[in-house]
């Protein structure tokens, strides 16, 4: 019997064709950001007035979608658009862990060979989380930040410390509703659409140690790819959004 030799380092399931075509793509990719360099350079000659009004929220912006909510770099980038780059260039303020990898590209799951209970569920998730998520009112977000974190650990669950932190408004209730209050707000709205099914387990614990988890980890499989489809996946912490 003839035993077919693998080189590890050139994984026999990836044909030429395909390499060439990841080649191809990432040459394309390259002349395209060198073409944006370029227009942007243009833009701080011509209009400099205009482009240091727009420049500091397309830098935030464009960080944000690759890392997600990041307090703490947040404030240093705060600081760098004031004073900080007078001495310092943008490549060191940036975190040594900063995961400028791509974000994965999951496709929405199909709801035509779910469950009924399954399918309903998905489609009143994907109605109440339409249209442009930077207009949502703060309860929408929070749900869907909730909902998407909670699916992401499975049964496993997250601990409210966690939550109330990328809700943003903390376990003492500043900015807003204390986070145990906003939580728990969320969970029973959420529970609604998943009605008759049990969507979230009992939560075990106190303060910021309570657990919150899924109860099923299939439907906590369908509701992650749910929301790492979804462009608001970038409200989620990319910590987590990475992993998977």
């Amino acid at each position: 019997m003839k035993i077919r030799q693998i080189n590890k380092n050139k994984p026999y399931y990836v044909s030429p064709s395909h390499i060439e075509s990841m080649k191809t793509e990432a040459e394309h990719q390259r002349s395209k950001n060198e073409k944006y360099l370029k227009a942007l350079q243009t833009l701080a000659e011509k209009y400099p007035d205009g482009f240091s009004t727009l420049a500091p929220e397309l830098i935030k912006a464009s960080f944000y979608n690759m890392r997600g909510p990041d307090p703490y770099f947040s404030e240093k980038l705060s600081n760098w658009f004031e004073v900080a780059y007078k001495w310092e260039d943008f490549s060191e303020i940036l975190p040594k862990d900063a995961p400028f990898n791509k974000r994965p590209d999951v496709q929405t799951p199909s709801t035509e060979n779910l469950p009924h209970l399954e399918k309903k569920f998905l489609e009143k998730i994907q109605n109440k989380f339409s249209g442009d998520h930077s207009r949502w009112d703060a309860p929408t977000r929070d749900q869907f930040i909730i909902l998407g974190m909670l699916a992401m650990e499975g049964t496993s669950g997250v601990r409210q410390g966690k939550l109330a932190h990328f809700l943003g408004n903390g376990l003492d209730g500043s900015g807003g509703l204390p986070s145990s209050n906003a939580i728990r707000a969320a969970k029973i709205a959420l529970s609604r659409y998943a009605k008759p099914m049990q969507l979230f387990s009992p939560a075990k614990g106190n303060g910021n140690e309570r657990l919150h988890s899924f109860a099923n980890s299939n439907l906590a499989d369908l509701v992650c790819r749910f929301v790492l489809a979804h462009k608001a996946s970038i409200l989620l912490p990319a910590s987590m959004v990475y992993a998977q």
